[in-house]
Order: C-alpha cells, then sequence, then structure tokens
C-alpha cells in the first residue's frame, strides 16, 4: 500500500481539536501517511495548529449561533457567505490532496469536509468522544464507514449499525477500513 493521505477534521473547542491530533499521531506512528488537519478559524485550533506547525486548512466556518441576541442575529446573517467561502476551500482542499479518507472528530469545523467526503464517495470515519454525540456527528453517522465511540452505548442515538466502541484499536480499525 503506498502512502496514505487523510483529511482530520474538527475543532471549535479542545475536546474536538485533541482527539484529531490524537488520531494524526497513531496514525503517523502505524504507517507512512500524510495527515492533513481542517478546522476552523474561530476556533482554537486557529491558534494550535500554526504553533505545532502541521499541515492545516482553517475555515472561515462558525457554528450556527442557538442563542438569541443582536450578536447571534448578526453571526447567523454572515453564515451563508462563510459556507460558501468554506466550502470553495474544502472543494480545492480534496482537489489538491485527494485523500484516501477523512476523519471527523465533530464541530462545525468537520461539517464541510465530511459532506465532501460523502458527495465524493471517499470514505469516511467519525470519532465521536461525548456520551450523546453532537449535531455532525448525528447528521453524517449514518453513511459513515464506522463510528468510533468512547462511551457504550451511544449507538442508541445514531443511525449506524458499524460503531466499535474500543478506543484501542482506532488506528488498526480505521487503516483496515480503507484497505
Amino acid at each position: 500500500m503506498g502512502k496514505l493521505t487523510f483529511i482530520i477534521a474538527g475543532g471549535g473547542t479542545g475536546g474536538h481539536l485533541y482527539p484529531a491530533l490524537a488520531i494524526g499521531a497513531e496514525l503517523n506512528n502505524q504507517e507512512d501517511v500524510n495527515i492533513h488537519y481542517v478546522g476552523s478559524t474561530f476556533g482554537i485550533e486557529a491558534e494550535k495548529l500554526p504553533a505545532m506547525n502541521v499541515n492545516h486548512t482553517l475555515l472561515p466556518i462558525r457554528g450556527l449561533q442557538r442563542s438569541f441576541s443582536l450578536q447571534s442575529l448578526g453571526r447567523n446573517a454572515l453564515l451563508p457567505g462563510r459556507l460558501l467561502s468554506s466550502k470553495r476551500k474544502t472543494n480545492k482542499l480534496f482537489n489538491d490532496l485527494k485523500p484516501d479518507a477523512v476523519i471527523g472528530t465533530g464541530g462545525y469545523g468537520s461539517a464541510l469536509p465530511l459532506y465532501i467526503a460523502s458527495k465524493s464517495e471517499i470514505p469516511f470515519f467519525i470519532q465521536e468522544q461525548n456520551s450523546y454525540p453532537g449535531i455532525t456527528t448525528r447528521h453524517f453517522a449514518e453513511n459513515a464507514k464506522t463510528v468510533f465511540t468512547a462511551f457504550p452505548g451511544v449507538d442508541i442515538y445514531l443511525k449506524k449499525k458499524t460503531v466499535f466502541w474500543q478506543a484501542t484499536r482506532f488506528g488498526e480499525t480505521l487503516l483496515m477500513g480503507i484497505a
């Protein structure tokens, strides 16, 4: 098998970013791989990824604001433009990298890469570290090749048959899933 290229997408908070970094490190330990991280210019990854000097792309995307305030209304008004700009940037990234697989760790930073992977028939995987899956995970889980969870019982919230609750086997199971 030649060198595999992975896009690992997730962010907004450390709860999404640090699992992405751990997955990338594990994949690097097991194979000679090309890892490219994707996140948001508004999340913790905007500070952490450049400081780590890793391959990354930051999208100008921000999650839907669910509170009711002038600030939230203003941010939501900007969402369509940010979404369009982020989609263009993500399409270009996919065309340039031609990833073998995409891994989403949740958050709004992972939604577009998972969407484009699903439309491009690129295998994608989801790692859900919460006991109750977020919106992005719930939306994309059904078509993911595998969903990895940190807690037993998360599968009751997902429309997916292939759910693994065995984090120590993540890298091995993932690599078998694309081979």
